[in-house]
């Protein structure tokens, strides 16, 4: 089993495998008519689910682009954190990628520097209308706020002429008073639908996760944010493509990938050494929130962690050891 797991880390291809998790086909159109990605028929999920997969190469990167896909009974596009959350679960399962991307389009606030056609790189995401306030410092009300961090791609972000900043989660495309002032208190510098749930399923999964979203509408300016939006979407979706390309491009040079690979392995072989499942081929390891830390035991342990369990045991075999040592034996 041990060696079964250093094999694969050994073998573990170079090329990078990527999935973008995209809501409006107006924002994965320019991406997939840029790169001719394929349509993938038939669908690689379940009967009955709406999510539409076009697949390709970028630069020696494995794409696989789920769009959320379209409502027959409302004639809409499947937005919002639902359909995300569902959509990225499906594509971490058929996939196994070592990267989930949720793009998109986004609105910005003017009062950190967020303009029109603007594209920015999370480092961190948030939901800023899911509160559960049962009290000071309760990790149930840090639950609900989620605080998913961003891998540090800060020198990505920098060649390819990214802005960064929290990005900020919601089903609704208004806001009240109070989804304000938590987004101000979380110097959030984004505000979406998404990405917060999209990163919630990677880290379960163990896997890189980051948002890349071009700004339509200015949320703390004076214009209406649905005029603003549509007034905006082309032009925003083509920034989005561009920028997407190259984020994607960026990527396929780094070892985040095989790096997180790598380190988890411990943590894996530690659960084949427990008897339990290893069963996912391809997880990795990245910072969770830092207020809101999990044990050992909820992360799949470390080789220390697996160390410290054992010392209780070695210490009563030794004990026991000792004992049997002394018990007198019958004289012959």
């Amino acid at each position: 089993e041990a060696h079964n797991i250093w094999s694969e880390i050994e073998t573990h291809t170079t090329r990078m495998r990527i999935v973008i998790i995209v809501a409006m086909k107006e924002e994965a159109l320019p991406f997939i008519e840029r790169h001719e990605l394929v349509e993938m028929v038939p669908s690689p999920f379940e009967p009955g689910m709406p999510f539409r997969t076009f697949s390709g190469v970028i630069e020696e990167v494995e794409v696989f682009l789920v769009y959320t896909g379209w409502d027959n009974r409302l004639q809409s596009n499947n937005v919002g954190t639902t359909s995300a959350s569902a959509a990225t679960y499906a594509a971490i399962s058929a996939f196994h990628p070592d990267v989930v991307l949720s793009a998109g389009t986004a609105g910005g606030f003017g009062a950190v520097g967020a303009a029109i056609g603007d594209v920015y790189l999370s480092t961190k995401t948030v939901f800023h209308a899911r509160r559960i306030p049962v009290g000071a410092g309760s990790l149930l009300e840090e639950y609900s706020y989620g605080h998913f961090r961003s891998p540090p791609l800060s020198a990505l972000a920098a060649k390819v002429g990214l802005k960064m900043g929290v990005v900020s989660t919601s089903d609704s495309l208004d806001h009240t008073q109070r989804d304000l002032d938590v987004m101000r208190s979380e110097g959030a510098a984004v505000k979406e639908m998404e990405a917060a749930a999209c990163a919630w399923v990677a880290q379960q999964s163990q896997i890189p996760f980051v948002a890349v979203k071009a700004i339509t509408d200015i949320v703390d300016g004076g214009r209406p944010t649905p005029d603003e939006f549509y007034a905006n979407l082309h032009t925003a979706s083509e920034a989005l493509q561009q920028k997407l390309t190259q984020v994607v491009g960026e990527l396929g040079h780094t070892d985040l990938g095989a790096r997180a690979f790598i380190e988890s392995a411990p943590a894996r072989l530690a659960v084949v050494l427990n008897g339990e499942d290893a069963g996912v081929e391809r997880v990795a390891s990245v910072p969770l929130p830092r207020r809101a830390q999990p044990t050992a035991a909820a992360t799949g342990g470390s080789w220390l962690t697996y160390v410290l369990q054992q010392v209780p045991l070695v210490a009563l075999g030794a004990l026991l050891a000792v004992g049997v040592m002394r018990i007198p034996r019958p004289k012959t």
